[in-house]
This record gives structure tokens, sequence and C-alpha cells, in this order.
């Protein structure tokens, strides 16, 4: 079920992307792809990183409740950093520079 949870993100995420960089006239796969990358490393970094210090053996070692905690905590991790990206990055590329008219 979780794993169908982070398709889901995913899915949106590259569909969100893809019509945010067709809006803003940039390449809109390049777009939804670079999304879902931002997405995978901030869902890894959170899962491998963050999670494997906070939890020591508990990481490798844990019960249901706290591996259903830790896949969403990754998914929401990797969904910020997409957002982040998003906001951060794609709307600043988009923009089109001032143009003076004399």
């Amino acid at each position: 079920m979780i794993a169908a949870l982070s398709m889901i993100v995913i899915l949106a995420i590259a569909v969100w992307f893809y019509q945010t960089a067709q809006r803003l006239n940039l390449p809109a796969l390049a777009w939804a792809i670079a999304g879902v990358i931002v997405y995978y490393g901030g869902f890894l970094f959170w899962m491998q990183v963050v999670l494997r210090s906070l939890l020591g053996e508990s990481f490798h070692t844990h019960g249901f409740w706290l591996g259903i905690g830790m896949d969403v905590t990754a998914i929401l991790a990797g969904a910020i950093c997409a957002v982040l990206f998003r906001y951060g990055v794609m709307m600043k590329k988009g923009r089109k520079p001032f143009e003076t008219s004399f």
C-alpha cells in the first residue's frame, strides 16, 4: 500500500512539473523527469541519511508501525524537496526577462 502511495505521488509530481513546464514554455519532459529525480533524491536522503542515523539499529529491526512511519515521512520529504525545487528553480527559469521598450 505504501508503495502505491509513493507511485501516486511520483506520478502527480511528474504531471505537475510537465504541465507547469508547458505553461512556461520550458522542455516539459525534461522538467517532469527532473521533478521525479528530485523527489527520489529527497526520499533517499531522508531514508538513508536522516532516519538511518536517528534510528541506529532500529533502522534494520523495526516493527510494522515504525516501518510505515519511515516510509510515509520519506514520501513527504521527497515531495517537499520536489515542491521546493519547483518554486526555487523551475519557476525562476520560466520567468521572462524584463523587456524594455523605448
